[in-house]
């Protein structure tokens, strides 16, 4: 995925010489191409997540369009003020890439997981988040990206996830129906698109209707596509490589909620807890009940 977003950009940057990248210390995909063909729209900060997010706004009152790169839970947590005061509050023109979203560091402990970001960056005024599922729609996403004005978050896996058999026709701010269904909805953003699939594959040998939404933008949230489904299925589920509170979860809910439906959901993730595991994302999935497995015996029993 990571590889789509940032090849996008590099095209783009060739055609704009306003469009400048940053990264923080964090080797990537064409990079030797960015510090050679393009070395006067490209810097590496270091690691120096917040000065990135200065100068970043910098340029962008300068007139550029910027894009800056590291692993999530720094490019987000460790540089939101600068975000906040430097980036959304002034409204500028800076888009914030972060890599290895949710459990997919796993391995590397707590520190590496980020499972707050959502939450953190849907907070800001000004702000859009973006998660898409696969290189596909990362690419397309990242090219409509480029023509939004504004601050935005775009939150990617590290590579090498499933590439889908045909691509999704995905557009900011509207949900995307990967399967349809009639009995229930599941609402996913992110990576953790793959294991719904499973979990729907389970339903459906259990006799249960199970509509997909992929919701790739969860800021501006599709409030539509959330209150069409309040009045036609028997319940409603997230899920997310994140915490439960703050993310896709407590968005839908919030609709959920307004529209005072008494429609029966259910929020999956990560509980309000931290990691002490460390190990592959699926292992980390299964520990925390939002494996295929796990989360079709819970609807199951829900419904």
């Amino acid at each position: 995925m990571r590889f789509a977003v940032i090849q996008t950009i590099y095209d783009a940057a060739l055609k704009n010489k306003d469009i400048y990248f940053m990264t923080g210390d964090l080797n990537h995909v064409k990079e030797n191409e960015f510090k050679t063909v393009l070395c006067s729209q490209y810097f590496n900060a270091g690691v120096a997540e917040q000065n990135m997010a200065g100068v970043a706004a910098g340029l962008a009152l300068s007139g550029k369009k910027v894009f800056i790169y590291s692993i999530t839970p720094f490019i987000t947590m460790r540089c939101f003020e600068q975000i906040k005061s430097d980036i959304c509050y002034p409204n500028l023109d800076v888009t914030v890439i972060g890599v290895g979203g949710g459990l997919i560091y796993g391995r590397y402990g707590n520190t590496h997981c980020s499972i707050e970001d959502i939450a953190v960056m849907r907070t800001l005024p000004n702000m859009k988040v973006v998660c898409p599922a696969n290189p596909l729609d990362a690419g397309t996403l990242t090219k409509q990206m480029l023509e939004i004005k504004g601050p935005a978050y775009i939150r990617i896996g590290r590579g090498k996830e499933p590439m889908p058999a045909t691509g999704f026709p995905v557009k900011f701010g509207q949900a995307f129906i990967v399967k349809p269904g009639q009995d229930i909805t599941i609402i996913s953003t992110g990576t953790v698109l793959t294991e719904v699939e499973k979990t729907a594959a389970l339903l459906e040998e259990k006799g249960i209707s199970t509509e997909i939404i992929h919701m790739h933008t969860v800021k501006p949230l599709d409030e539509n596509a959330v209150r069409a489904r309040i009045k036609k299925r028997r319940a409603i589920f997230t899920v997310e490589d994140h915490n439960i509170i703050g993310g896709l979860g407590s968005a839908v809910a919030e609709v959920v909620s307004e529209n005072r439906s008494v429609i029966i959901f259910k929020r999956f993730g990560v509980r309000d807890l931290y990691l002490k595991e460390i190990g592959s994302q699926e292992y980390l999935r299964k520990k925390h009940g939002y494996s295929s497995a796990e989360m079709s015996r819970q609807i199951t029993a829900l419904i």
